[in-house]
């Protein structure tokens, strides 16, 4: 049986013996039937545990109705009175819960989730309806990301004792035998008084947080999680009968909590090459320092638990794990769609051709029902109704949707930047180009030079056509900055008119000489460059101003500054770091 999938085996061990103890399991993994397997036994072992299966599962784009709560408008109209209807969460309880396509959960969500991880409970205040609901679970979190920047919410994974990647593993290598009998044959109630008899010396302690910082480390969760871990593994351990963990335990422990958050690895290489390079007078001066130090037990113990908890893992998939959770630190997002509005489409008043939001108007009617029911009694009406609706209760249906974005690429192609930067410009539109395509954004090319600039790309979805516009962008000439701001801010007026956000993204190294009538002169030039900078100020548009020269020149700050852009100067950087400068500004 491969280590790793005995691994695997005993998080889902310890997952399914206390869910909320230990929050839930990260697992890396796409759809196939390695996943699947896991899977199995996590049932199999949460079935003989007690827990409810099959488990439930919360998508994705649940809503806060349905997650949390709300109205059952149905029973409300038939009782004439409120009737609140539990959300998926109320059915949790002391059970374990998958998250299918975590990396897609909505933050909204991953906040309700969260304050059920952390407290056991959640507070509902929802049409006029308050209630504490029990949910004391665990999570299965199943990360089925493909790209780098797609990544499970931080909040979540902090909260997530143990990580796996079960796509490091390989179906033929898996055993063909069911469960072991060392995996059944446990008594939940025993282990658990069991762990409550188990505590960790201070020496212990102090070493799990200096393995913590070791690695990087910096919540203190990890390490309660990783505490807790030890405490059930001694429990767990029949033949274990003392009232704290072995260092073995602390081994596996660290194993399997630890090292998957690990954002460095300590080389322990080093440090036992300098010890045996050592003289012998130097050992014996350092071993009696040591025997008198109160810390010496605790930085053996650290480096021994370490050491072999490294030593557990291979080294391939440790380096993986290590790389995966720097990814997930950097915490980098797909995209920013365009910006969110009421749609000028659909919706509105509750007149023409315009729906009125039947359940919209229930909810925001039922809360006053027992005020307006003992109003109707007073008056001399006979028949009362059930439900009492009034014209401030009346909803209409309106819809909120992305604005389409795009992206224009203000290119310089001037002699000067022909020169200097231009090929890199090139790589990286052409980088930035494939990110646009990737979060379905429009993108748009102009090139200045010589006397005009001219629009080479019209706002398009084609990166087959923007990479051919950028192959064939020619380069030479004067550089005619203010008709490249005029030209540009004009498009963004005209793209804002169509309800779409506009990003303009400059390369130049701003360094106007050619006029807006198209004289040459650099004095003129920059006045121009000025005037058009200050007229385009007046435009509400998200801009970015990259300074291509070799030496960063006042000129192209001034002009950003005017204009309200972001000033980044890059005299140094290649195409793949300019592409990366240019997200890394527009995406915070």
């Amino acid at each position: 049986m491969p280590t790793y999938w005995l691994t695997c085996l005993h998080v889902a061990q310890l997952i399914g013996l206390a869910p909320h103890e230990f929050g839930g399991v990260i697992v890396h993994a796409r759809s196939g039937p390695v996943r699947e397997r896991w899977m199995q036994a996590l049932e199999q072992l949460a079935r003989h545990h007690g827990l409810v299966t099959p488990l439930r599962k919360i998508p994705s784009g649940i809503t806060d109705e349905n997650l949390l709560g709300g109205l059952d408008i149905e029973a409300t109209i038939i009782s004439g009175k409120p009737v609140f209807r539990p959300g998926l969460l109320s059915h949790c309880d002391h059970n374990l819960v998958i998250l299918p396509m975590a990396e897609r959960l909505e933050a909204g969500t991953v906040a309700r989730i969260a304050a059920a991880l952390d407290h056991g409970s959640i507070q509902v205040e929802r049409d006029g309806h308050g209630e504490r609901i029990a949910c004391a679970m665990g999570v299965i979190a199943l990360d089925e990301s493909i790209e780098e920047d797609e990544v499970v919410n931080p909040k979540l994974m902090e909260r997530c004792a143990f990580y796996l990647d079960l796509d490091s593993l390989a179906w033929r290598d898996l055993p063909d035998t069911k469960l072991d009998a060392e995996f059944l044959d446990l008594d939940p109630v025993g282990i658990k008084e069991r762990v409550e008899q188990i505590t960790l010396r201070d020496e212990q302690y102090a070493a799990l947080i200096g393995i913590a910082a070791q690695l990087g480390i910096e919540s203190l969760r990890a390490v309660q999680f990783t505490v807790r871990t030890a405490r059930y593994l001694a429990a767990i351990d029949f033949d274990w009968q003392q009232d704290e963990p072995s260092q073995e335990h602390l081994e596996r422990a660290v194993t399997l909590v630890l090292l998957p958050r690990a954002t460095q690895i300590p080389d322990m290489a080093d440090e036992t090459q300098a010890e045996d390079e050592s003289t012998p007078e130097q050992n014996e001066e350092a071993n009696s320092e040591e025997t008198q130090s109160p810390n010496h037990e605790t930085d053996v113990l650290e480096d021994q638990v370490l050491e072999a908890a490294q030593a557990a893992i291979p080294r391939e998939l440790l380096d993986r794990l290590t790389q995966l959770a720097l990814v997930r630190q950097k915490n980098h997002s797909v995209g920013k769609a365009g910006a969110s509005q009421l749609s000028n489409q659909r919706g509105g008043m509750p007149s023409g051709h315009q729906r009125l939001s039947l359940i919209d108007t229930l909810r925001a009617a039922v809360p006053w029902q027992r005020i307006r029911q003992l109003q109707f009694k007073s008056s001399k009406n006979q028949s009362q109704p059930k439900i009492l609706i009034r014209k401030d209760d009346l909803r209409v249906k309106r819809y909120r949707q992305r604005n389409q974005t795009l992206t224009t690429f203000v290119v310089d192609a001037s002699g000067s930047a022909a020169i200097n930067r231009l090929a890199e410009a090139k790589g990286a539109v052409e980088l930035l180009l494939a990110e646009c395509y990737v979060r379905r954004d429009q993108v748009a090319l102009i090139s200045f030079r010589g006397s005009e600039a001219e629009l080479l790309l019209s706002p398009t979805r084609s990166l087959v056509r923007a990479k051919r516009s950028l192959a064939s962008l020619p380069g030479g000439g004067g550089t005619p900055l203010a008709k490249a701001i005029d030209t540009a801010f004009a498009l963004a007026k005209g793209s804002l008119k169509k309800g779409m956000t506009p990003t303009l993204v400059f390369l130049t190294d701003g360094r106007a000489n050619i006029a807006r009538d198209g004289t040459p002169g650099r004095t003129q030039a920059q006045a121009d460059a000025e005037q058009s900078a200050k007229l385009a100020s007046q435009v509400k548009v998200r801009s970015l101003w990259i300074d291509t020269s070799p030496q960063a020149r006042e000129e192209g700050q001034q002009i950003a500054q005017l204009i309200g852009s972001y000033y980044l100067p890059l005299p140094h950087a290649r195409a793949q770091e300019l592409s990366q400068a240019v997200l890394g500004v527009l995406h915070t």
